[in-house]
């Protein structure tokens, strides 16, 4: 028994109808779900009904592992839908398939679906199976151009990172390598996927040699990319095997300019909070002279350093009380801090005016055009807050907000979670270390 449909075969109307009715509504029930079992209204605006992940990544304390099982359960209801849609879809409609994955296109699309007349094409079982070296460079070389000119268009020209970006592009790349490579000799049976692979990897690698992309960011992006390359090269394979002989697969490549141009205009914006604390043996004077001290910070977390992301390295104080300018050394840079709370040994509270990129790329070259470096993650708020628990004991707490405005939210965001927790942990720790050696 398959666990999830095949593209082989045909499907009714009405069991389509039906089916991908219970698929989309499951979309928002998990949304809803995850909404109420955290306490708070379940969302009714535009950005639910169009784009429910990214509404599900509005939550400012949104678990990883809530989003975790967002994105998985997503992309398990993606597969689903584009096997149903390719299996009614005719071959007039075929591209119709590509959209049902396309969040704010997918309703239309199937709506187009259902009510158009089915597929009554056959597969072309007698095609030669073997193996057209020149099919299968240009599929690789096809699936190589498309990422690159992605970036190029999306990244460099749009300055959009989004589902275009990471999610549009390595599936249509996956299905352009595949179909090509197909067309007119079916592959040998396991040979397509290691194809969309490798095409996939030479693409990720044509993008550190151009300086458009680092390696840090480009391995951090590749789980996702490698799995939606295999899904579309499961469709692509499926589109050569029903007998396109006009090419009108590879015209889905069309679509990534209006993606890219549709995200510009509506880029995500999805807080994340973090709170966290600890208890140190000394009281809150001695604290609060480590909290505002511009002694260095000791070393990064070894994991934060190796994957480039930005960590503090000193903090300076150029005065005191509300309004006075703190001045954050980063691994990255140099970020300004205006204060808004001063309240001596009990509470101290900046936003910041300016900071520094929010990594710095591995690559052989000293600038890489990567835009998602600046103004794709921001830290808009931070606070510093001290409770007496004793005559020489303090618990000190660290409240962070920031901002990240990269889609996929739900896969970027555990990860920036996580970097975000690895810094804070680090600065409590070597806060509670200089207090402690005073007090």
């Amino acid at each position: 028994m398959r666990l999830f449909p095949s593209f082989r075969g045909s499907i009714s109307p009405a069991r389509y109808a039906l089916a991908v009715t219970g698929l989309v509504l499951s979309q928002y029930g998990l949304v809803a779900a995850i909404y109420f079992a955290s306490g708070l209204p379940i969302p009714d605006d535009a950005i639910f009904w169009l784009l429910p992940l990214r509404s599900l990544a509005q939550l400012p304390r949104l678990s990883p592992w809530a989003a975790g099982l967002g994105f998985t359960i997503w992309l398990a209801i993606a597969w689903v839908l584009a096997a149903l849609s390719f299996r009614r879809a005719s071959p007039a409609g075929h591209l119709l398939t590509i959209l049902v994955v396309v969040p704010g296109l997918q309703i239309g699309a199937i709506l187009l679906l259902a009510i158009l007349p089915g597929r009554s094409d056959i597969l072309d079982e007698g095609r030669p199976v073997g193996m057209n070296l020149a099919h299968v460079l240009q599929g690789a070389l096809a699936g190589i151009s498309i990422i690159v000119l992605a970036v190029l268009i999306s990244a460099v020209t749009f300055g959009a990172y989004g589902w275009g970006l990471f999610v549009m592009t390595p599936f249509l790349a996956g299905l352009t390598t595949a179909y090509i490579a197909n067309r007119d000799v079916a592959l040998p049976r396991g040979r397509t996927t290691p194809l969309v692979m490798a095409a996939a990897a030479l693409g990720s690698l044509a993008l550190i040699m151009c300086a458009l992309e680092g390696l840090a960011c480009v391995l951090i992006a590749s789980p996702l990319g490698a799995l939606l390359a295999a899904f579309g090269g499961a469709i692509g394979q499926e589109f050569a095997a029903i007998g396109h002989k006009r090419g009108k697969p590879l015209l889905s490549v069309a679509l990534l300019p209006a993606v890219f141009a549709l995200e510009a205009l509506l880029p995500p914006a999805v807080p994340i909070d973090l709170t966290d604390s600890i208890e140190i043996d000394a009281p809150p004077s001695v604290v609060w002279k480590a909290v505002t001290s511009d002694d260095a910070i000791g070393p990064p977390p070894w994991a934060i350093a190796v994957a480039g992301f930005a960590y503090p390295i000193r903090g300076r104080m150029l005065g005191s009380g509300v309004g006075a300018e703190r001045i954050g050394l980063f691994s990255t840079g140099v970020a300004r801090e205006r204060v808004t709370e001063w309240v001596p040994h009990r509470r101290l509270s900046f936003i910041l005016l300016n900071q520094p990129p929010m990594m710095e790329e591995m690559s052989p070259y000293r600038r890489v055009h990567a835009p998602h470096v600046r103004g794709y993650f921001t830290t808009t708020r931070t606070s510093f807050e001290l409770q007496q628990l004793g005559r020489d004991r303090t618990r000190l707490t660290i409240a962070d907000s920031h901002m990240l405005r990269l889609d996929p939210a739900l896969y970027w965001e555990p990860l920036a979670r996580w970097a975000i927790a690895r810094n804070v942990a680090h600065v409590l720790q070597n806060i509670k270390h200089r207090a402690e050696a005073r007090g």
